[in-house]
């Protein structure tokens, strides 16, 4: 296995890309979300992430923290920014999500960012198991519109991403929010949709977020990173796998070696 010190941390120091990192949610630990808390901060990283979801990664009994409680204690504990990536509209109504915005903007000691999504094939199996039936893509699509607008008006001021890859997502995000988040797919087509969103809306913040296994040699966890930053990215969000603050602490100095971004800026 590679070194993860070697070769690294100069380049890392001089990094001004925002980098972001993702709350170890699929377990039942407080020590874990607040280790990641501090391990990110120690390592100069933007700020943590929230996923929302409601069944175990692998198997659905397994344990997972619930997305707005768990930013609520890490909000408690951190000094830079803490939000979502992405909480599910069709999970909350649009008030109860600008209700965890507005509060996470009181308590936070940094800006929060609110992500927000309609869910997809993993989140309706979630929904199905705990009996609540995932709406329509229409519907979810209105829902996601009503929760930015509620959101902007409850509590003004605080960054909205929309996430996801479908045509009718990019098109709210370009159109009502600050960003648009794409988690995985090929640097092609990342590139080919960061061109339509800049076209829509050139001061749309445009970031990439996806897993990173640490098994894998280090030169391909970097190109990674690199070709997506190369595809237009602005920020970008990882998970490291496994998902602990050790993980973080062992090998982000080395992964997150990589040249600035070509137009972003931590909004």
């Amino acid at each position: 296995m590679d070194d993860p010190m070697a070769g690294g941390r100069s380049e890392s120091a001089a990094m001004n890309l925002p980098v972001w990192t993702v709350l170890p949610l699929f377990q039942s630990s407080r020590r874990e979300v607040i280790g990641m808390v501090r391990e990110s901060e120690s390592l100069g990283l933007t700020g943590v992430l929230a996923a929302d979801h409601l069944a175990g990664w692998r198997r659905p009994t397994s344990p997972v923290l619930e997305a707005t409680t768990a930013l609520g204690m890490a909000a408690g504990v951190a000094e830079r920014r803490v939000g979502s990536l992405v909480l599910q509209t069709a999970l909350r109504s649009p008030l109860y999500t600008a209700s965890v915005a507005a509060t996470l903007a009181a308590v936070c000691r940094a800006p929060p960012l609110i992500g927000l999504g309609v869910g997809d094939g993993r989140s309706r199996t979630e929904s199905n198991r705990l009996g609540i039936a995932q709406p329509s893509l229409a519907v979810r699509m209105r829902l996601l519109k009503e929760t930015i607008a509620a959101v902007r008006a409850l509590a003004p001021g605080v960054e909205i991403w929309v996430g996801g890859w479908s045509r009718e997502v990019r098109e709210v995000a370009a159109e009502q929010a600050d960003g648009w988040n794409a988690w995985g797919g090929e640097p092609a087509a990342f590139e080919v949709a960061v061109e339509q969103m800049k076209k829509t809306n050139p001061s749309v913040s445009v970031s990439w977020g996806g897993l990173l296994d640490t098994t894998r040699p280090l030169d391909t966890l970097r190109r990674t990173l690199l070709r997506r930053v190369d595809s237009g990215a602005q920020a970008l969000v990882v998970a490291l796998t496994p998902p602990r603050a050790s993980t973080l602490r062992r090998w982000a100095p080395a992964i997150f070696c990589r040249p600035t971004s070509r137009s972003g800026a931590d909004r």
